[in-house]
């Protein structure tokens, strides 16, 4: 049985993920499966960056700590916006690596590479960040629902989902089924097999990386250009919905000794 993988992290951190794993494999599959179809070809399509990071423009209102109703509100970046200008507000996960490199996390420079490589046919303007908060239901789906309107209405055919950790994870999935479930297809990809399996989002690509570093550690311009282009190619691969596609890149870049 395919299973998440924890071994780079310290031991006290091993034993508390593989506790979360064991508590996800006894519970139930999510049995009914929002499915949106992806009828265009990727390289004619419009496509949204969602990221469930805490991120923030530093000219914004940052994210709380507190939960606040207005924390399950998402918040919009400009895809161009200078990293430097971003920052996040991190539930369960640390973001070192990410401020050495951005694109770790949220790799909106390398999608916009690849539009210009003609990879995707047009990407919108805008980044949709959610904190990652998901126990009151109702405010998230009410911004769920809001940011499915936005999307159909700028003519996304599609929203790429990138999460960071077990919490943003879990919200992430919550994000896909529902914007599915409103008519825009998605991708998911998830740090986290168990979960992922619990929650079956509608498309979702499973990568046993490290939570915080979900494309690869800082720099590695390659790897990271290499898995979002797979993971883009999911919005045309995927037909089964539910289905979690196992990416083939495996961490060996040392254990992760964040605290």
């Amino acid at each position: 049985m395919r299973k998440t993988n924890f071994s780079f992290y310290q031991r006290t951190k091993q034993f508390v993920y593989e506790q979360m794993a064991r508590n996800y494999r006894e519970q139930e599959s999510v049995k009914k499966v929002p499915w949106t179809p992806f009828e265009e070809k990727l390289l004619e399509s419009k496509i949204a960056l969602i990221t469930v990071s805490g991120a923030y423009d530093k000219e914004s209102e940052a994210f709380t700590k507190k939960e606040k109703n207005s924390d399950y509100e998402y918040q919009e970046i400009d895809i161009k916006t200078d990293p430097a200008n971003i920052d996040f507000l991190p539930l369960d996960w640390n973001t070192s690596e990410a401020k050495k490199d951005i694109n770790v996390i949220l790799p909106s420079e390398h999608l916009i590479l690849l539009h210009k490589e003609g990879i995707i046919g047009e990407i919108d303007d805008k980044i949709y960040s959610f904190a990652g908060y998901f126990e009151k239901k109702l405010y998230l789906q009410k911004s769920i629902e809001t940011l499915a309107e936005t999307l159909k209405k700028n003519n996304n055919h599609g929203a790429l989902i990138i999460p960071v950790s077990p919490i943003t994870a879990e919200a992430a999935c919550h994000i896909a089924n529902g914007i599915e479930k409103l008519g825009v297809s998605t991708v998911l990809i998830s740090p986290f097999y168990e979960q992922a399996l619990v929650h079956t989002p509608p498309r979702c690509a499973f990568i046993n990386f490290p939570f915080g570093r979900i494309f690869g550690p800082a720099n590695k311009i390659t790897l990271q250009t290499a898995i979002l282009r797979d993971l883009l190619r999911l919005f045309e691969k995927s037909k089964i919905p539910g289905e979690i596609l196992n990416m083939n890149f495996i961490w060996s870049f040392g254990d992760i000794l964040d605290k």
